[in-house]
Order: structure tokens, then C-alpha cells, then sequence
């Protein structure tokens, strides 16, 4: 069987948009980006927080972490509403390449150590494999953002996770506190699209829901629109009274000697391979 590739080809105005959704990764937008210490916000004094570096190793007895835990990102910022500044930490395991420490990070986890209390929730970042199975996040230099994504006026936690590779995405997780711990503020409201005759799958932006339309093409029909291609799925915008319609994306799968020898063609690219 030949090896498949996948080929997105985003379209229109919300380009910009569209361009970091990836298979299985949602894309991030509208966060306001709030600096990580706010005048007038906190009653608590820098100097009673004990320092962080980034690169250092994290040592926590009561969380468990492993040996090989680094401090990737680190920020003060009021999470939970008390009007006192929290400890938001981003960590991962590193290795050791060539006696230098691996700009990959695994097993990505935020950890915040609540400003008042001292007391540390721990949230592991996980995601599913083409196995089923769950494993820990990793990410090229993955980075935090404090910013009000839900819009109730107080900063929610939005960690980026470069993947690297030709493809370029990148993984995004937004986690709001909620019940006294972090909840995934994505996870409830993304729709998962699944093609299990093209063999893939995608999580869908939550501002989708309700507003889009699939179109699916295959063999001969996929071919038609866009030639030696397998399938072809087009996502579209659709107005509420569904009159109405515009391309969001498509995305085209193509057998590996079909691909590279489209690609050879002239012409600017039309797209770009998000998976394999």
C-alpha cells in the first residue's frame, strides 16, 4: 500500500488563520495578551516569591517529577481570581544531545503555585497517538501566554508547542481555573472530524461550531478537482440561514509518487504537507 500524504491548501481571507490548524491541533485566536505583572493588580510583594529561572532544573518532591525536568517558560500572573499574583510554570523533560540540552521538551506540564496558599496544581498536557494511546505533549522551545480568553476577566493560561518539520505547526492549549484546578477550555467545545476512507482526522477550531459544512470527494471526483489527488475534503463557511458559502480549507491526499511529482510542477506552491 502506498504511503499517503496529506496536502492543505488554505484559501481566502482567514489564510492567516487557517494556516496553523494541523491534524489533530487546535488553532489559538482572540486571546488578549495580558503582560505577565500588572500595576495595581496584586496585593502580594515580588520580593516573598522565590525565583525562577528558565533552563534550571524543577524540583518538587510532592509532584513527582521526573529527574530530567527543566523549567521551559515562566510567568507571574493572577490565574485564579484572588487578586494575588500565581506562580505559572511551564515544565518538560530534556535530553542531553551531544552534551547539550535537546531543544525538544516531552512530557510538557503547567504547574501553578497558587500566590496565597503556596499550594501547587499540577496539569500534564497529553495527546492521543495514531495508536489510541496518550502520551505527553512535546514541543520546539514551547513558550506560555497569559491573556483573557474566556472573557470573564481573569487571565486564562495559553501554552504554544512549536512541532518543527517541514509541516510547521503548532499545538496550542488553552487551560482556565475552574473548581480550584485547570481545565482544558478547548476540550469541551472542539468537533473532531474523522475520514476514515482518506485516514485522517481533525480537530476542528471551536468558532467552527455551527457555522461550517464538509464536502467529501473521492477516486475519480477528487480527482476532477484537483488532479491525481485520492480524496479531497473541503470545510465551508456557512452563513445561518445557509445561503450562503465560502471555502474555510481543503485539504487533498495523494499517494507518495503522485505528490512528488505534482510538486515538481512550475508555478507557485498550493499547498503545503501536514502529515504522512
Amino acid at each position: 500500500m502506498k504511503k499517503q500524504y496529506l496536502k492543505k491548501i488554505p484559501l481566502l481571507a482567514l489564510t492567516g488563520f487557517i494556516c496553523a490548524v494541523s491534524i489533530g491541533a487546535p488553532q489559538v485566536s482572540l486571546a488578549n495578551e495580558a503582560p505577565s505583572a500588572q500595576k495595581g493588580v496584586t496585593k502580594q510583594s515580588q520580593k516573598t516569591i522565590a525565583k525562577i529561572e528558565i533552563g534550571q532544573k524543577f524540583r518538587v518532591p510532592e509532584l513527582k517529577l521526573k529527574e530530567n525536568t527543566y523549567v521551559l517558560d515562566y510567568i507571574l500572573s493572577d490565574i485564579n481570581g484572588d487578586v494575588v499574583k500565581d506562580k505559572v510554570i511551564l515544565v518538560g523533560t530534556k535530553e542531553k544531545i551531544n552534551g547539550k540540552l535537546d531543544t525538544y521538551a516531552s512530557d510538557l506540564s503547567i504547574i501553578v503555585q497558587d500566590g496565597k496558599t503556596n499550594k501547587y496544581v499540577k496539569y500534564n498536557w497529553m495527546s492521543k497517538g495514531t495508536d489510541g494511546n496518550l502520551y505527553g505533549e512535546i514541543g520546539r522551545e514551547p513558550n506560555l501566554i497569559i491573556g483573557d480568553y474566556t472573557g470573564n476577566k481573569v487571565n486564562d493560561i495559553i501554552v504554544t508547542a512549536p512541532q518543527g518539520g517541514n509541516g510547521g505547526h503548532v499545538n496550542h492549549l488553552i487551560l482556565t481555573w475552574e473548581g480550584n484546578k485547570l481545565k482544558d477550555v478547548l476540550a469541551d467545545n472542539q468537533e473532531l472530524y474523522t475520514n476514515p476512507q482518506a485516514n485522517f482526522s481533525l480537530n476542528l477550531p471551536a468558532s467552527w461550531n455551527g457555522h461550517y459544512k464538509v464536502n467529501q470527494y473521492a477516486g475519480a471526483n477528487a480527482n476532477e478537482i484537483k488532479p491525481t489527488a485520492k480524496h479531497v475534503v473541503e470545510f465551508d463557511y456557512t452563513t445561518k440561514d445557509g445561503k450562503d458559502a465560502e471555502m474555510l480549507l481543503m485539504i487533498s491526499v495523494y499517494s507518495k509518487n503522485d505528490w512528488s511529482r505534482f510538486s515538481r510542477e512550475e508555478g507557485p506552491p498550493v499547498g503545503s504537507v501536514i502529515a504522512e
